[in-house]
């Protein structure tokens, strides 16, 4: 059976963690590399329609944020340029990631972040 994690890591205990990280970062890593947080699925939990994005109306998934999003297209230029989740966090530091979640020039990222405390981490 083939489901999100999968995708990323093929193998168990693969992954080489970054001990630069603090926990709270590495938490999110993890997070997004599994797909599951607040933002993308907390309607599962309230019984509320799926979020979409605001820009251009697609599922709110980790992937649409971190690869698809259209609004996020230059802030992702100045971080990484990877086509898929598993090149993502394959190829690219954990810290560049984080800093791309955390960008202050994109009034999106600064919502999710004060929306609570990071809105990618739960």
């Amino acid at each position: 059976m083939i489901n999100k994690l999968y995708a990323i890591y093929q193998t168990v205990g693969s992954v080489v963690h970054n001990k630069g990280l603090s926990r709270h970062e590495s938490l999110i890593i993890n997070r997004l590399r599994i797909g599951h947080t607040r933002l993308t699925h907390s309607y599962l939990l309230s019984g509320d329609d799926q979020p979409t994005c605001s820009t251009c109306g697609h599922p709110l998934t980790i992937r649409h944020i971190l690869l698809d999003c259209v609004d996020l297209q230059d802030v992702r230029r100045r971080h990484f340029s990877v086509t898929c989740l598993r090149d993502l966090f394959e190829t690219v530091d954990s810290r560049i990631v984080i800093d791309f979640i955390t960008a202050r020039q994109h009034s999106y990222a600064k919502r999710c972040i004060s929306h609570d405390r990071f809105c990618l981490t739960v």
